[in-house]
Order: C-alpha cells, then structure tokens, then sequence
C-alpha cells in the first residue's frame, strides 16, 4: 500500500487529523492498534472510562467540535454537600458550602464517545485500519523521492505501507518504548519522550451504578474526597437520561492494584461507597472499573508511577534537537505534544491543528 499520510494512533488526536486531512483532500491511512476507536476516550454503556469533562471557558476547541457534531451537554452535576471521608470508624464530615466547579465543566450527552463516533462517521470509510499495531518506521531518502515504510502487524500478519509523511498521534512515552525507528530518534529527543508522562496512564477509575442518583435526595453533591480509601476522590457521575451512578479514582498505586485484583478493589469500592453514602449504596445495579496502567496501548511500565502534578507538556524546548525529524516527515499529534493544554482532551485537537498548520498547510 502507498499513501501520502500515515497516521499512527486511533484516538481524538488520530481521528481529528484525519478529518483535517480530508478537508485539505489529502490521501491518508490511519491505523490502530485497538479493535476500537478513541484511545484514552472509551465510553461503557454511556459512562466515560476515560476523560468525561470539558471547560467551555478554557477550552474553545473542543467546544467548537461538540458543537460541529450537534452533540447535546449538560454540566457535572457539583450542587450540594462535599463529603470528606478521613475516618475508617467515623461519618464523614460534611460540608454544606459544597464543592461547585469553578469554571463550570461539562460533559457529553451519552458520554465522550460520542465525539470519537461523530469524527468517524463524517470521515471517508475505507481509510482506517483496525487491530493494526505498529512495530517499525524506517525513512528511506533518495535523489528523487524521500518516504516512509511502516510495518504493522495488522490482525496478526506483518504488512507494510509506503507515505510520504507519518503522524504519530499516540503518547511520545509509548511511542519511545513500542516502536522500533530508523534512524533512531536523537538522544535528546528520544530522552525526553521516554521520560514524558502519559496523562492519567497510571490511574485506575471505578463506577457504581445505580436505578436513580438517591444522594441527591439528601442534599448530597456526589463528591467527597477520601484519606481512607480505596476511592481518593468521588464524583457524581449520573447520566444525562437519569440513571444514577458514582465514579471514584482509585487512590492506590498501580502496582498494588495489580496485585490485588480488580475484584478486590471493586468490592472494597462499593463498602467504601456505603461507609460515606448510607446504606442505598450497598446494591448498585452494575459495577465497572478500568485500570488504564494495564491498558498495553496505553500505558508503559513507566507510567505505573503517577506523576507529581501535571506535567509540563509539548516539544518547544526540544524544537532544535527534534529538527532532523522534522526533516523526515516524521510528526506527533498526541496530547502530550500540545503547548498549551496537554493531557486534556483540547490538547488532543490543539496538537492535530499545530501540526496540520506548520507542517501540512504550509
């Protein structure tokens, strides 16, 4: 196969380049490694396993596109008591003031996959290849023509695709780790992709559903915060048909979460759940609970430490050391290589326009 673009990686930043790429009427190939589309955006029975949230006010990008999409919001329900769960034999402490978002976050009518869904249906079929997993990219530079081959092992079988250009659209850590280049990234820049956190890859999220949100009945937000556990930090996460539900982070770290099983932290969860919210908590209807460390698509063995914060994102410091890449047609359209806001789901579109803008338009 030959093509003008390959683009590496399925997710927002992968989906938003190929839209922006067909606008321009350019030829492109995206693959994926994943059976499904979205990356880190994944949407179980309308509730978000990844990222759920948007800010209007901070983030005009995403605002715009759910708009585009005629996507119907509603904002993260924060009216009510915050609950503060210090004590293992002790109610929680209550806080009428409440916990009300400031700016005021958003979420998607059906959860976050709705934005992966509506990118994919305006593209044109035919151009994304799923079960693709990426193993090598080797640029090839002759007197009349300079390109890319990039092998996959696509459902099971080793093929390769010729482009004049590749995108990678995935973590800069990952893709250090998981593909095999040539030539190799310079020291400085590969470096500096190794040691760039994946955004929320070490963090484990853990849903309780329920027939109707009974918190609020008692005045109750849905958020509390935990030095007990296993839950360090709880949301209401009801959706916007009404079905009830609570979303905790798991505040253990990744290597204890494997060794004790997702089965023990679910069950540890919903105790967690009746210990701070009464007794209605005892019987949620389902449960769910993914660990994004253990997501191989995600997340490296580096990222099972969380960062301290949230790091410093994007390639400007490196710009000088990164230029021979440049040079090969080689860019990166992940969050993690957005300036201004990565990690967040605006950094995903931020880093696909930086690069149809510097490197594509031009």
């Amino acid at each position: 196969m030959k093509t003008e673009f390959v683009i590496i990686g399925g997710g927002l930043s992968g989906l938003y380049t190929a839209y922006l790429l067909e606008q321009l009427g350019k030829d492109y190939i995206l693959l994926e490694g994943r059976a499904r589309l979205g990356g880190r955006i994944y949407t179980e029975d309308k509730f978000d396993m990844g990222p759920s949230w948007f800010w209007p006010d901070m983030h005009p990008r995403i605002t715009q596109l759910i708009d585009d999409l005629h996507l119907s919001v509603f904002p993260q329900h924060d009216k009510g008591a915050f609950l503060f769960d210090k004590h293992e034999n002790k109610p929680p402490l209550r806080y009428e003031s409440g916990y009300a978002g400031s700016p005021q976050s958003m979420r998607v009518a059906g959860g976050m996959q709705a934005v992966v869904n509506g990118i994919k249906a305006k593209l044109i079929t035919g151009r994304i290849i799923r079960n693709a997993k990426v193993t090598h990219v080797a640029h090839t530079a002759t007197e009349q023509d300079s390109y890319s081959i990039v092998t996959a092992e696509i459902d099971g079988e080793a093929q390769t695709i010729q482009a004049h250009r590749v995108i990678f659209a995935m973590p800069l850590r990952l893709l250090a780790d998981s593909i095999t280049l040539s030539p190799a990234l310079p020291a400085k820049v590969q470096k500096t992709f190794a040691s760039t956190a994946t955004w929320m890859a070490a963090h484990a999220k853990f849903f309780a559903i329920y027939a109707t949100p009974f918190w609020r009945k008692t005045g109750l937000s849905g958020s509390a915060s935990s030095q007990v556990g296993p839950l360090a930090e709880i949301h209401d996460a009801s959706t916007f048909d009404g079905t009830g539900a609570l979303f905790g982070f798991v505040g253990i770290d990744a290597h204890t979460r494997q060794s004790a099983g997702n089965e023990l932290i679910k069950s540890l969860a919903v105790k967690q759940l009746v210990r701070i919210y009464g007794e209605q908590a005892a019987q949620p209807i389902d449960v769910k609970l993914i660990d994004w460390s253990q997501e191989t698509m995600t997340a490296t063995d580096a990222d099972k430490n969380a960062p301290n914060g949230h790091p410093q994102y994007g390639l400007r410091d490196i710009q000088s050391a990164i230029a021979p890449v440049y040079q090969q047609a080689w860019y990166f359209a992940g969050t993690e290589a957005a300036e201004e806001n990565g990690g967040y789901i605006e950094g995903a579109l931020e880093a696909a326009e930086a690069v149809i803008a510097s490197r594509v338009s031009q």
